[in-house]
C-alpha cells in the first residue's frame, strides 16, 4: 500500500507541476524567468535613446519586443502593434483610459453590467436630490493618432519571459528613416508562416517628387532604376546572440555590443575649369550615388545586396584660388568637392551573364553610378551681366569602388557587409568643364571611370 500511495502522490504532483517548453507559459508563470540586457557602446554618445530587442523562443515558439531605455537599462515589454515610432504608445497617463479593468460606477466582476442600479431596503428611504444643472455641451475631440490615449507600462529593472532557448537581437526602436513592417508581420504571424530568416528592417524610400525627400532644385535623373532614401540616416545599430538559455525562477543578464551597420562615407572628386573662350564660375555640386543597401537581415544583420536605392547629397566645393568669402571666381582653374554620407554602404554595378567587363564599365544605369549636377553663373562679354547654367555628368564607378573597398560579399553573392565604419571614395577622373560641355581629363593607367556628358546648356533659376 505504502509503495502505491508514493506512486501515486508523484503522479499528482508531476501532473499539477509540470510545464513543457512547448506550453507558452504566462509572464506570471512559475515557469518564467527575469531577464534584462546591458549594452556596451563604441560611441557612447552616438547611441539612441531607445533600442528594441526581439526575444524569439526558438522552441516552443514565443516571441516579443522589449523596449529598453538606455540611459539607465530599464525595459518594458511593447507588444506587437508598437513597434513603429507612430505606434508608440503615449507616455501622458493622463491621457484616455488607462484603468485596465474597474471603471468607475459600473460592475465588472464579469457579468451583465447594464448600468441597473442594485434595489434599495424597503425601510430605507432615500433622500430627494436636488435637481442638478444641465452640463455644457462638450466640444467634440480630435481623433488621436495611432498608438495615442493608452499609457504604456511602466520601465523596470527586468521583465519576466517564459523559459526555453532564445534567440535575442536588438535594433534602434524609433528610428524615423527604418520601416519595421516586416517585424510587425513576424510577431504576428505563426513561425512557419513567417521564419525568421525571412525578416528584415528596410530604409524608407521616396520617390524623385516626393515632397518629403531633400533634393536640390532642378534635378533630372538619368538612373531610375531605384528610389532615394533620406540622405544622412542616421546610424542604424544592431547586434544579436547565439541562442541562449532562459531559466525559470532567476534572473539572466544578456550583453549586446551593438555595431553601427551604416557608414561614413567620404566623396572626393575635382572639376577643372577651362576658361578660354568662356567665364564662369561655380557656385554649387550636387550629386547622387546609387547602389545603396536598403535591406537588413535580422537574423545576422548582412545587407542585401539585390535591394540598393539611391541618395542625394550636396558636396562642399574647395576652389583652388578663391574670393575673400571662399567663393569660386572666373579666373579659379580648379575646384576640389568633397561629400561626407552616411549610409550602408555602396555596391557596384553588378555584372550580367554574359557581360564582358568593358560591358560593365560602360553601364550608366543601377547600382554604383553617380550623377552630378554643376550649377554655374556664365559670364556674357556682349552685356556684362551673368546668367544662370547648370551641367549634368554621370560616371560608372566600377573601377573607383573597386578600389574603396567598403564591402564585402558572403559567399553566395547575396548578401555584404561593410569593411569599417568609415570609408572613402577617391574618384581619379576630374571633370573638365570649359563652359560649354562636361568633359574628361583622361590620366591614363588604371583610370577607367570616365565622367559621361548627360546634360547641359539649360538656363535656370537658382
Amino acid at each position: 500500500m505504502n509503495s502505491k500511495k508514493l506512486l501515486y502522490t508523484l503522479l499528482l504532483g508531476a501532473t499539477l507541476t509540470s510545464c513543457t517548453e512547448v506550453e507558452i507559459c504566462e509572464r506570471n508563470h512559475p515557469h518564467t524567468g527575469d531577464v534584462n540586457f546591458t549594452y556596451t557602446w563604441n560611441k557612447p554618445e552616438d547611441k539612441p535613446n531607445r533600442m528594441g530587442v526581439l526575444c524569439y523562443r526558438v522552441v516552443g515558439q514565443w516571441k516579443q519586443v522589449a523596449e529598453v531605455n538606455t540611459d539607465d537599462l530599464t525595459l518594458r515589454l511593447i507588444g506587437e502593434t508598437t513597434i513603429t515610432p507612430e505606434n508608440r504608445p503615449n507616455e501622458n497617463s493622463d491621457e484616455g483610459d488607462n484603468t485596465g479593468g474597474d471603471n468607475t460606477g459600473g460592475d465588472n466582476t464579469g457579468g451583465d453590467n447594464t448600468g441597473v442600479a442594485e434595489p434599495s431596503e424597503p425601510n430605507e428611504p432615500t433622500e430627494p436630490t436636488e435637481p442638478t444643472e444641465p452640463t455644457e455641451p462638450t466640444e467634440p475631440t480630435e481623433p488621436t493618432e495611432p498608438g495615442t490615449g493608452t499609457t504604456p507600462p511602466p520601465f523596470t529593472p527586468t521583465v519576466k519571459i517564459p523559459r526555453g532557448y532564445y534567440k535575442f537581437a536588438t535594433f534602434p526602436l524609433d528610428n524615423p528613416s527604418i520601416d519595421y513592417s516586416e517585424l510587425e508581420q513576424f510577431m504576428k504571424n505563426d513561425a512557419k508562416d513567417y521564419p525568421l530568416q525571412n525578416v528584415g528592417l528596410s530604409y524608407k524610400v521616396y520617390d524623385i517628387k516626393d515632397p518629403k525627400l531633400n533634393k536640390p532644385l532642378a534635378w533630372q535623373d538619368f538612373n531610375p532604376y531605384a528610389k532615394y532614401i533620406q540622405p544622412d540616416v542616421e546610424p542604424l545599430y544592431y547586434d544579436s546572440t547565439v541562442v541562449q538559455r532562459v531559466r525559470a525562477d532567476r534572473q539572466t543578464t544578456f550583453e549586446f555590443k551593438p555595431k553601427i551597420l551604416s557608414q561614413n562615407i567620404d566623396i572626393n572628386f575635382n572639376i577643372v575649369k577651362n576658361t578660354d573662350e568662356v567665364e564662369f564660375k561655380v557656385t554649387e555640386v550636387w550629386a547622387e550615388i546609387s547602389g545603396v543597401p536598403t535591406y537588413i537581415k535580422m537574423n545576422t544583420g548582412y545587407l542585401d545586396i539585390t535591394k540598393t536605392s539611391k541618395m542625394l547629397f550636396k558636396t562642399d566645393i574647395k576652389p583652388s584660388n578663391p574670393d575673400d568669402n571662399g567663393n569660386d571666381t572666373n579666373e579659379n582653374k580648379r575646384i576640389a568637392c568633397h561629400g561626407n554620407i552616411n549610409v550602408t554602404g555602396v555596391v557596384n554595378v553588378q555584372r550580367a551573364y554574359g557581360e564582358t567587363l568593358e560591358d560593365v564599365r560602360k553601364k550608366i544605369y543601377g547600382p554604383g553610378i553617380m550623377q552630378v549636377v554643376i550649377y554655374t553663373e556664365v559670364y556674357n562679354p556682349k552685356t556684362g551681366q551673368t546668367f544662370p547654367q547648370k551641367w549634368q555628368g554621370i560616371i560608372n564607378l566600377y573601377n573607383t569602388l573597386n578600389k574603396a573597398k567598403l564591402m564585402t560579399t558572403t559567399s553566395d553573392n547575396k548578401y555584404v557587409y561593410r569593411n569599417g565604419e568609415h570609408g572613402t571614395i577617391n574618384i581619379s577622373a576630374e571633370i573638365l568643364l570649359d563652359g560649354k560641355t562636361v568633359g574628361n581629363i583622361d590620366k591614363g593607367g588604371d583610370a577607367l571611370d570616365r565622367w559621361i556628358q548627360m546634360d547641359s546648356d539649360i538656363n535656370i533659376d537658382i
